[in-house]
């Protein structure tokens, strides 16, 4: 049987005989110093996955992952780095839409266990992405844009009011200032799209993001906050698998393009629900939920419930 295919880029040679050596007897294994040479490889075969450092001579990691995901949209993108520099953490996001952010040094066991769920989730959805081309997605989900609702979590109305003014004629935009309208809302309507702050009154609503991920693979999650911590973003992309992360104040020229490509992507995880094991999430360790506030205990209980039902 032939073994799946993953590539590692970085400028240390003693690194990629290290990762070379790790995942040799599970993987087909092709290391190299060069984006070149790796973005050759990919066009010519068929590659599940592909980890790349961030910090190279010639190419940023972000920079090789978008080109990855242009080049080859079925093949999960992971950075390994040893540095959580903000910046590089959103662009991995926004640009790459990266599958898991992993810090120098790693632990083998857990990358070994990353890279083979994510050489699963590569095998399980080949079919459907192979021919998937960015930019083909607009016209295939043109029907569906008269359902399109976003739900708005923050605690300040103005900014409620500017984004449904900016996107009424094209969005239905609901509100929610605190956790329990929110529950109510996300309960009695189906969204494709939520834009959340990541403090609400006062308090650190992250979880909140990994929950409803986990409820909800189909929800695209734009993040509408000051970003000034890099572990921040990347628990939002292990644990929360957001789809964007966009500056506040934000530019409304640059959420209107993330609005239309969220949208377009909820439409085909609907149509194709098996693409949404493609955004599998960390569970929030348990030792993590004792230091919820009561209200955050709360939006659990209630979407344990609601999720039982579905």
């Amino acid at each position: 049987m032939q073994k799946p295919k993953i590539a590692f880029i970085d400028d240390e040679p003693r690194i990629l005989r290290s990762l070379k050596m790790h995942f040799r007897q599970s993987h087909d294994v092709f290391v190299t110093t060069d984006a070149t040479e790796l973005m050759k490889y990919v066009s010519e075969h068929d590659v599940q996955v592909v980890i790349s450092d961030q910090r190279m001579p010639d190419k940023q990691g972000t920079e090789v992952l978008r080109d990855i995901k242009e080049a080859s949209p079925n093949t999960i993108r992971i950075l390994l780095t040893g540095y959580a520099d903000l910046n590089a953490v959103i662009d991995s996001v926004n640009d790459g839409e990266i599958y898991r952010y992993i810090t120098k040094p790693w632990q083998n066991d857990e990358l070994k266990k990353i890279v083979n769920k994510a050489t699963e989730i590569a095998q399980q959805t080949q079919d459907i992405t192979q021919n998937m081309k960015q930019g083909d997605e607009s016209q295939s989900f043109m029907n569906a844009s008269s359902k399109r609702n976003i739900l708005v979590l923050d605690d300040d109305e103005s900014i409620y009011q500017e984004i449904k003014n900016q996107f009424k004629s094209t969005y239905t935009v609901s509100w929610a200032s605190n956790l329990e309208q929110a529950a109510k809302l996300l309960q009695k309507k189906k969204f494709g799209v939520t834009i959340t702050d990541a403090t609400l009154n006062e308090e650190n609503i992250t979880p909140i993001v990994y929950a409803l991920k986990n409820i909800q693979p189909d929800l695209m999650v734009l993040m509408l906050t000051e970003f000034k911590d890099a572990h921040m973003v990347i628990d939002l992309i292990n644990k929360g698998q957001v789809y964007r992360c966009l500056p506040r104040p934000t530019n409304f020229s640059i959420m209107s393009i993330s609005l239309d490509r969220a949208f377009e992507h909820h439409e085909r995880l609907v149509q194709q629900p098996i693409l949404a094991t493609r955004h599998h999430v960390e569970e929030v360790p348990e030792a993590e939920t004792f230091n919820f506030s009561e209200r955050l205990k709360g939006f659990f209980a209630k979407f344990r419930g609601w999720r039982m039902m579905m």
